[in-house]
């Protein structure tokens, strides 16, 4: 795995690590189960467990991501990063047919997939998802060379930096949105 399979890993890491925060401990959980907006797609008697079933898979990528990226730059292989590929790319489906799916009933609740935040799902959330759907399908096939110490750390910090924007995707799209007219100024 070449400095841009490693950048795609460290930013999809830290991008479900922040996801898994954000539902860490009872009451944050609780607040995730009752209301996620993708989870109204299911019978009521299962949101908690497919919520409780999604934190688990986030966290299992997370750690396959990080002792995958491990394992890869000590020379021991790429199957656990590769698995971890696999995982996050599988989620990032179910995440964005869901939101689709949301979107298409029109229904625009709160998703809360990093906590409590209370952005109305939208078109940027599927972007949002594509973008990271593409990071798990580059990532594996990342040309392959050397792990030469600045390149590494270079593609940690890229990644960083990724994660950052697209845990934070919902302020930069209200940032650079338009802000609705309130009147006619001369």
């Amino acid at each position: 795995m070449g400095y841009l399979g490693l950048a795609c890993a460290v930013a999809l890491a830290g991008v479900f690590a922040v996801s898994v925060r954000g539902k860490a401990g009872v009451v944050r959980f609780r607040t995730f189960v009752a209301t996620a907006g993708p989870l109204e797609l299911l019978p009521r008697r299962w949101r908690g467990r497919i919520a409780a079933a999604v934190t688990v898979t986030e966290s299992a990528v997370v750690t396959a991501l990080a002792v995958g990226v491990t394992f890869v730059l000590s020379g021991l292989g790429h199957v656990v990063v590769l698995a971890g590929f696999i995982g996050v790319a599988t989620l990032l489906l179910i995440f964005t047919v869901a939101i689709g799916l949301m979107l298409r009933r029109g229904d625009r609740k709160p998703c809360h997939c990093f906590g409590t935040q209370d952005v109305p799902l939208g078109p940027a959330h599927v972007v949002r998802n594509l973008v990271l759907l593409a990071l798990a399908v580059v990532g594996p096939f990342a040309r392959s060379g050397d792990h030469a110490l600045p390149g590494v750390v270079l593609a940690f910090c890229a990644g960083a930096l990724v994660a950052a924007l697209l845990v934070r995707f919902d302020d930069l799209v209200a940032l650079f949105s338009s802000p609705a007219p309130v009147g006619h100024v001369r």
